[in-house]
């Protein structure tokens, strides 16, 4: 079995400067397969092979084109490379194709390469040295400042030894790349086998394939299951991030598939018409570009037109960096942290030439459209752009970012993760205590929990001090005062009783401690209107039966009963009956357990439950509707938003 290393290697530079033929040294393979690269000398498209190391593991090589016309091939080879060959003859030395080369390069994020100085043999020393200094000077700043420069001849063989033992090296002290997450290959190429069907080649970027796993046509609604697989054209059992692979997929028709889709083990992945970035434009760019530029996009091995929606300014000059908002002529699968290039048109002497003008990362990924200066937005791209490169993080910030609980399933999408690296970073982000479990089963973000317990006591203090003769909130009246979604205030409303700044005392909200200023006769009768109602239960009184009760007038009766409304300690059910908040609660517990035995109830069941009449029982049923507690089909109630998630996590509805 073939040892593999899961790194990438890539040829880079001016047409014409050795490139294939390099790559013919190195793996013995022929990499121009089209008829027409052949007949012209060059390469236009892409080509692959393995290349075997010194300590027998074998890694790819793509064969990049080097001419002007073909600079989009380039890119799209350039997504999967992490160690480049950057080529350069000492005959011609360096040219165009050699700067934007490196420049786009730079742009992908690359870290590690060496220089081939090929054609040796065709120049003398002086030469030879010359061109060496200028790739220095050229070098200076970049990627490959300490790279290797090494001279050669492939016709010859005159320092390919040393090349090769430079190469062992760069490529030994290159990490393979990660296989963590789901898989995702952009395709490079499709096409068909007699006897077999569709097969799509590309480089993954993420992941492991393996045959029989089924897989997802992200811009097309499509898929297939992997029937059989290649990686550097041997069968194999495994394909992972950083490989070359050629996947059969018969069930996919051939003739929708096309460069600059995307495959996916993950259906959740979806084509965008618009992404945020940060854009960094290249120093040697002459003239500044504007809000709403037209330019070419490469990503993966897509390329679309788009336009430059600026964030921040409204230009941009050479070396500057800004936020921005892509906006695509065509939908691609793009994710966070894919690395972009753009070009653009750019006029010179009379003359109109497309150049590369900057590239950057992905931050987002949707289709709203976002408007320039917008702090919370400029924030929320900026820590995107600082957790990019750190799972944890990421997923701390998806949470975060969330108004209200995200499930597990949810936060493995915005991942692209499997089921047990999201499962992994949960626990982790819980043992940290970054996140809160929800009654829902998703999880809220500490800090956002931690930010709307400070809402909920400012709401009380702010209650106590306009509203002195009061003792304190009702939970609907407090949940109004400070918003949020409603599983979130639970969760910062237990926070809040569990640390002590809030007490309940059995009706409503108030600071710990806190006594309402109210004149002695009032609050006398008013207790004692309050026993009486406490004392009635599912039964309260009204007006009329309060006054006889208390033996005051029904006027004296009604103020009584508006005081305890506004205190909470009563809860308005019609314009005639008013029942205390511990009796409400107590019909919520029977409601929740009629629920649990099935999924909807009777008013009559309801009425039996509680044991009283449909005078009491129909009032009670349509509070619990007006707050969501219950939602009624015909004479049928079935949990309200408010009772699915205590039903779902299975605890009782208790402050």
């Amino acid at each position: 079995m073939t040892l593999r290393k899961n790194i990438m290697l890539g040829t880079a530079g001016h047409v014409d400067h050795g490139k294939t033929a390099l790559v013919r040294l190195l793996t013995g393979c022929e990499t121009d397969t089209l008829e027409e690269e052949k007949e012209r000398g060059l390469t236009i498209d892409l080509g692959f092979a393995p290349c075997q190391l010194s300590d027998q593991r074998v890694v790819g090589v793509v064969d990049v084109p080097g001419h002007v016309d073909f600079i989009r091939n380039m890119v799209a080879g350039a997504h999967g490379i992490d160690v480049v060959i950057l080529v350069v003859a000492a005959d011609d030395g360096i040219m165009p194709q050699t700067h934007e080369h490196l420049q786009i390069l730079t742009l992908m994020g690359l870290r590690h390469g060496l220089v081939a100085l090929t054609k040796v043999d065709l120049v003398d020393a002086g030469r030879r040295d010359f061109v060496i200094r200028e790739l220095s000077r050229l070098l200076a700043g970049t990627f490959l400042a300490q790279a290797p420069i090494c001279p050669l001849s492939t016709l010859t063989g005159e320092g390919y030894g040393e090349f090769y033992d430079a190469l062992n090296r760069v490529v030994g002290a290159c990490e393979g790349r990660p296989s963590q997450g789901l898989f995702r290959v952009w395709v490079e190429d499709v096409f068909t086998i007699r006897g077999s069907g569709t097969v799509v080649t590309g480089i993954p970027t993420s992941g492991v394939v393996h045959p029989g796993e089924v897989l997802w046509l992200a811009d097309a609604g499509l898929s297939g299951r992997v029937r059989r697989m290649q990686v550097y054209g041997e069968d194999a059992a495994e394909g992972r991030a950083g490989e070359c692979v050629a996947l059969n997929l018969p069930e996919l028709d051939h003739e929708r598939v096309r460069r600059g889709m995307v495959l996916c083990g993950s259906e959740s992945l979806e084509a965008v018409s618009l992404f945020e970035a940060e854009l960094h434009l290249l120093e040697s760019l002459v003239a500044p570009i504007k809000d709403g530029a037209e330019v070419q996009l490469h990503v993966g091995t897509a390329s679309a037109r788009a336009g430059v929606a600026m964030l921040e300014r409204h230009r941009m000059g050479g070396g500057e960096r800004q936020l921005v908002q892509i906006r695509l002529s065509e939908p691609l699968a793009l994710v966070p942290g894919e690395r972009f290039v753009l070009r653009a048109n750019v006029s010179a002497e009379g003359q109109s030439r497309l150049i590369t003008i900057g590239g950057g990362r992905i931050l987002g990924t949707g289709n709203v459209r976002l408007r320039r200066q917008r702090p919370r937005i400029l924030e929320g791209l900026a820590a995107r752009r600082s957790a990019l490169d750190d799972s944890i993080r990421w997923a701390e910030l998806m949470v975060r970012e969330s108004a209200a609980p995200m499930g597990v399933t949810e936060l493995q999408r915005r991942c692209l993760l499997r089921a047990d690296e999201t499962a992994a970073l949960i626990g982790e982000l819980r043992s940290a205590n970054r996140i809160v479990p929800a009654a829902s089963g998703g999880f809220a973000h500490a800090s956002t929990v931690e930010e709307l317990a400070g809402r909920i006591v400012g709401a009380v203090a702010a209650f106590h001090a306009a509203q002195p003769q009061q003792v304190g909130l009702s939970r609907e009246a407090l949940a109004t005062a400070v918003g949020g979604h409603r599983e979130v205030f639970n969760l910062a409303l237990e926070s809040c009783l569990r640390g002590g700044v809030l007490a309940f005392n059995g009706a409503v909200y108030a600071r710990p401690g806190w006594r309402p200023r109210v004149p002695d006769p009032e609050h006398e009768a008013s207790e004692q209107a309050a026993a009486l109602f406490q004392r009635a239960g599912w039964t309260p009184p009204t007006a009329e039966e309060l006054a006889g009760a208390l033996r005051v007038p029904v006027e004296r009766a009604v103020k009584l009963t508006r005081y305890l409304l506004d205190r909470g300690v009563l809860v308005r059910l019609d314009d005639r009956l008013a029942m205390h908040r511990e009796a409400v609660d107590r019909a919520r517990q029977v409601a929740l357990g009629l629920f649990r035995r099935a999924p909807s109830f009777t008013t009559m069941a309801f009425r039996d439950a509680l044991g009283v009449s449909r005078k009491f029982a129909v009032p009670l049923l349509d509070h619990l509707d007006k707050v969501r507690f219950t939602a009624r089909h015909g004479h049928d109630r079935s949990p309200g938003a408010e009772a699915r998630p205590l039903l779902a996590g299975g605890i009782t509805d208790e402050a």
